[in-house]
């Protein structure tokens, strides 16, 4: 009895192996499923999104399944690095791509209620294609972030340079997809008050040079996005332009608290390069939010 239980101990290891393995393999299955199954549903919100002209403004985004997204509030003129340097600068990251590690780390910290600061954003789709950019500005644990998705449109604008398009919403919670059971994010109704944020973020960088507004809905707005959140907007779309100055190529990829504060350290050296329309445009925007501030207390 006594050798009989010492071999079936000496094969537990081994079982413990297999059933490791199989475990493994199954997820793995999953996870190619899921991804064929995504990269076959997107195939409508690809079609339908290729038929937007560049011309002009698009009213939304498209989801996945060919349904209107997110509206559109924001154009920005700049290269992609000077994007990407502004909202460095301003503490945002670029969001990490979709994948099985990082959609498993987005369901577990929303469980746990932690932060996620590069978490990766929904595939929306524009002129054929999902997003270029996506930069965010986590909150206190993954449910909560600022953030915006970024088009280039292809068009060129103020000295020769790319006129980008995008969306840019506040998530407030995260839960999971009624389609494909992933987890994804829902969004604040206002979406004025998000498109505010943006410019002011950046205004306060000093790589702001000029912001105006053109119609986009060009009245008051209520409705609904892809994933079924209610919206409201009065129909705005803040028109924004950057320093035009060289900066690294790197400034696109901050993904981390670490590389925000080097990106920061290098903007700091690059302050002087920024044109007198910046530097003004910043003080003026920090003279108003002291004032708000003032006004609050």
């Amino acid at each position: 009895m006594e050798i009989k239980k010492r071999r079936v101990a000496s094969y537990l290891p081994f079982l413990g192996i297999i059933i490791v393995v199989i475990l493994s393999l199954l997820a793995l299955v999953r996870i190619l499923f899921i991804r064929r199954k995504l990269r076959h549903s997107s195939r409508a919100g690809r079609a339908i999104s290729a038929k937007v002209s560049s011309v002009g403004m698009p009213l939304t985004t498209f989801n996945r399944y060919g349904n209107p997204g997110d509206p559109i509030n924001m154009q920005i003129c700049g290269t992609d690095g000077q994007i990407g340097a502004a909202f460095a600068s301003a503490g945002w990251y670029r969001a990490d791509e979709i994948s099985f590690i990082t959609s498993a780390r987005i369901s577990i910290d929303s469980i746990l209620g932690r932060a996620y600061t590069t978490a990766p954003v929904s595939n929306l789709f524009l002129f054929g294609r999902r997003e270029d950019l996506a930069f965010e500005r986590p909150g206190h644990n993954v449910r909560q972030r600022d953030h915006i998705r970024l088009w280039n449109t292809s068009r060129i604008g103020d000295s020769r340079r790319p006129i980008w398009i995008g969306s840019a919403t506040k998530d407030v919670k995260v839960e999971l997809s009624k389609t494909n059971h992933l987890p994804t994010h829902g969004i604040a109704p206002d979406l004025d008050d998000e498109r505010e944020l943006v410019v002011s973020e950046l205004a306060q960088t000093g790589f702001l040079i000029e912001d105006t507004t053109c119609p986009g809905f060009g009245e008051e707005t209520h409705g609904f996005n892809g994933g079924g959140d209610p919206y409201f907007t009065d129909g705005q779309v803040a028109l924004l332009a950057l320093a035009n100055i060289r900066t690294s190529p790197l400034a696109t990829q901050v993904r981390s608290p670490l590389g925000a504060r080097i990106a920061k350290f290098v903007t700091s050296f690059l302050r002087f390069r920024l044109p007198e329309a910046g530097l003004k445009r910043a003080a003026d925007e920090q003279a108003r939010l002291t004032q708000s501030a003032q006004v609050v207390s």
